[in-house]
């Protein structure tokens, strides 16, 4: 059967919302998904920080100024908007409404704040939480990209802990021990095998008491 048989499920297309903690490797995962399925579609964000080498406006993210983006947050423009690490993140509305009216999956890359906005907005929304496959190597690769100095990267580790405490209240939980695997598991999801944890409560339990576990016996 045709692979857009299975990108296009229903007359109205779906809203995937994904978040994780910066370094996880949201976007890697998401780009090698959407290259493979090229009925979804990213939703571009807006943001008002500077962009990173080699992003592009609109393609990336829509670069605003505050000025900008508080008169589209004032003009009801705005499907979901955040403050995050000292810059305004948030999903034009209209882009996602065009493609989910066309019978795209649309999926938003976003923080957990902006993510329980969309969950109350819109109560037919798939919410994913990708995690990584440990603390220590969330740091690694932080420091990795070597774009930040070490008070954003620690700035960042803070933030990351309070995301994952919030994990439960998503849908489904994706371990990123590899691209592969990750990229397998959301293809799962999107297209409706019911890949998930029986009990995020208990995974998330389990996942914090391991890392800690792992700092302690590092402090030996």
């Amino acid at each position: 059967m045709r692979q857009d048989y299975y990108d296009k499920i229903a007359p109205r297309g779906q809203l995937i919302v994904v978040s994780g903690p910066s370094g996880v490797g949201k976007r890697t995962v998401l780009r090698k998904y959407m290259a493979e399925h090229p009925r979804a579609c990213h939703s571009v964000s807006a943001t008002t920080r500077d962009p990173r080498p080699n992003e592009v406006d609109g393609v990336d993210y829509f670069f605003l100024s505050f000025e900008e983006f508080d008169r589209q947050i004032r003009t009801n423009q705005m499907l979901e908007y955040a403050y995050y690490n000292h810059h305004c993140y948030g999903t034009p509305k209209k882009g996602v409404e065009d493609a989910r009216a066309a019978g795209r999956n649309v999926i938003l890359e976003i923080e957990v704040n902006g993510a329980m906005q969309v969950k109350k907005l819109c109560p037919d929304a798939t919410l994913v939480f990708i995690m990584p496959p440990s603390w220590k190597e969330l740091e690694r690769r932080l420091r990795e990209r070597n774009t930040e100095t070490e008070e954003a990267i620690q700035e960042r580790l803070e933030i990351a802990k309070e995301e994952i405490a919030m994990a439960d209240q998503y849908d489904y939980i994706i371990v990123n021990d590899t691209v592969e695997k990750a990229i397998s598991r959301f293809a799962q999801i999107v297209h409706g095998h019911r890949y998930s944890i029986n009990c995020m409560t208990e995974f998330l339990k389990t996942y914090i008491e391991g890392e800690i576990h792992a700092q302690e016996r590092l402090a030996y």
